[in-house]
C-alpha cells in the first residue's frame, strides 16, 4: 500500500477510535455487547473506562434483572459450598467451593449476599448451625471479578474487642457505588445494652452510630431491603429494621402465625420485595408474606400447597413419634421473585433442589445436593431446634471492591 494512503487510513482509523471514546452512549453500547472476561479486562484500558462499566448506569443496563444465576449453599461446617443452578438450561459453573483468603489460616463462611456482592466472615472456629461464635474478621468478596477487600476488625473499643452478634451488608449499586456493612456489637456501657458500628467503603473505617440500645433478635441473620437492614424479633414477634442512610431504628409487628422461633421458615429478599414464610411442620400449606415498604401491613402474597410434591416425594413425610402426629420434611432454600417470569421457590426435598412455580403450582427437580451439603432441615428430626436454611444468591457484578 502506498505510504500516504496508509497513513491516511491510519488517521481515519485513530480518528474513529478517539469519536467513539468521547461519546459515552456509543462507547456503552459496544461494551454491553463483550463477553464477561473481556469487559473486565477492559476496566484497566483508562479511567473513564473503568468508570462507565462500573458506574450505576451501566450496571442496569448490563443486567436488566438481578435474578441470580444460582444459590451458592454452605456444606456441614460451612467452610465448603455447593451450587444449584436456577437455569437447567444454561448452567453456570460454580464460582467457588471454599472461601480462602491470603494469610488467613482459617476458610472463611458467608454472612450475607447482597446485590453481587458477599460478606464473609471468620472466627477461627465456627459452626454454621450455631452462628454464635464471636465474628473476627470480614471480606468483601465478588465471585464474578474474583476481586474481594479486608475490612478492619469490627467491634474494637480502645483495642479491646466487644462481641460481635451480627455484620450485615448494604449495597445498592443504584443509590451510591460504594457499600456499607452495618455490625451490632456489645456495648462498653453495659452488658444488656448493644451499639451499631458503620463502616463505609469510602473510608475504609468503622464508626459508632447513634446511642447504645437495648433489643433482641436475630442480629446473625439480617436482610438489605428498601435500604435497611432487616431482622426477625423472636421474642416480641416484630421485624426491627436499622436504616442505613437515616441511621434511625423501625419496627413493625408480624403476623400470629409467624409468631415464635418455629414460625418463620423464610426470610428474604427478591426483585426489590421483603418476604417471610411461615413455618409448620405439621402441615404441607403454609403461607408467603410480603412486607409493604411503607411497613404498614404484613400481608399474604402467596398460598403455597406442597400436596402434589410429598406425593411424589414418599419420604418426604413421617411420623414425630414425640408429638405424634405425621410432619414434613423440606426446607425453603430461597424465594426467587419475577415481574415478566415465573416467580419460585427453591425446596430442598430428600437432597434434591426442587423448583416449585408459586404462579402454576407446578415443580422440577433442578439438581441433586451432593452428600457433603446439607441444608438445615425444616425440623431435625427427634429435636425441638431449628435455625432458617441458608442459602445465597450468585449475581453477576462488576463492582470493584
Amino acid at each position: 500500500m502506498d505510504p500516504l494512503r496508509k497513513m491516511a487510513v491510519d488517521i481515519t482509523i485513530a480518528t474513529s477510535a478517539e469519536v467513539v471514546d468521547s461519546i459515552d452512549d456509543l462507547l456503552i453500547q459496544i461494551l454491553l455487547r463483550l463477553p464477561l472476561k473481556s469487559l473486565i479486562r477492559c476496566k484497566l484500558v483508562s479511567r473513564h473506562w473503568r468508570s462507565l462499566i462500573t458506574s450505576p448506569l451501566f450496571y442496569f443496563l448490563l443486567h436488566p434483572d438481578t435474578h441470580p444465576l444460582g444459590l451458592v449453599y454452605p456444606g456441614r461446617k460451612g467452610s465448603t459450598f455447593g451450587y444449584i443452578n436456577l437455569d437447567v438450561k444454561k448452567p453456570f459453573t460454580p464460582p467457588f467451593r471454599e472461601l480462602r483468603f491470603p494469610g488467613e489460616p482459617f476458610p472463611f463462611w458467608i454472612q450475607q449476599s447482597c446485590n453481587g456482592l458477599l460478606l464473609c466472615c471468620s472466627s477461627g472456629d465456627y459452626d454454621y448451625r450455631r452462628s454464635r461464635y464471636p465474628i473476627r474478621r470480614c471480606y468483601i468478596y465478588n465471585p464474578t471479578t474474583d476481586s474481594f477487600s479486608k475490612l478492619p476488625r469490627p467491634g474494637v473499643v480502645n483495642d479491646v474487642p466487644r462481641i460481635v452478634l451480627g455484620a450485615n451488608l448494604a449495597f445498592d449499586q443504584a443509590k451510591f457505588p460504594h457499600y456499607k456493612v452495618v455490625c451490632v456489637r456489645g456495648s462498653e456501657y453495659g452488658c444488656d445494652l448493644l451499639q451499631i458500628e458503620i463502616y463505609s467503603a469510602e473510608s475504609d473505617l468503622w464508626r459508632v452510630s447513634g446511642k447504645p440500645f437495648s433489643d433482641e433478635a436475630s442480629f446473625d441473620y439480617g436482610v438489605y431491603w428498601n435500604g435497611s437492614i432487616h431482622w426477625v424479633n423472636y421474642l416480641h414477634k416484630k421485624l426491627l429494621y436499622f436504616n442505613v442512610d437515616k441511621e434511625s431504628f423501625g419496627k413493625m409487628p408480624l403476623p400470629a402465625r409467624l409468631h415464635g422461633p418455629m414460625g418463620v421458615g423464610y426470610f428474604g429478599e427478591s426483585c426489590n420485595r421483603l418476604h417471610i414464610i411461615e413455618r409448620n411442620v405439621t402441615k404441607i400449606a403454609f403461607n408467603v408474606y410480603e412486607i409493604k415498604r411503607d411497613y404498614s401491613e404484613c400481608f399474604v402474597k402467596y398460598h403455597v400447597d406442597l400436596s402434589i410434591v410429598a406425593a411424589a416425594f414418599p419420604d418426604m413425610t413421617y411420623m414425630d413419634t414425640v408429638i405424634n402426629r405425621t410432619c414434613y420434611a423440606f426446607s425453603v432454600f430461597y424465594l426467587i421473585r419475577s415481574e415478566e417470569e415465573d416467580s419460585f421457590l427453591v425446596l430442598q426435598i430428600s437432597r434434591k433442589a426442587i423448583r416449585f412455580s408459586l404462579d402454576f403450582n407446578t415443580f422440577e427437580e433442578i439438581s441433586d445436593l451432593e452428600d457433603n451439603y446439607v441444608a438445615e432441615p425444616w425440623l431435625v428430626r427427634g429435636t425441638a431446634e431449628s435455625c432458617l436454611p441458608r442459602a445465597f444468591e450468585h449475581i453477576k457484578s462488576l463492582v470493584g471492591v
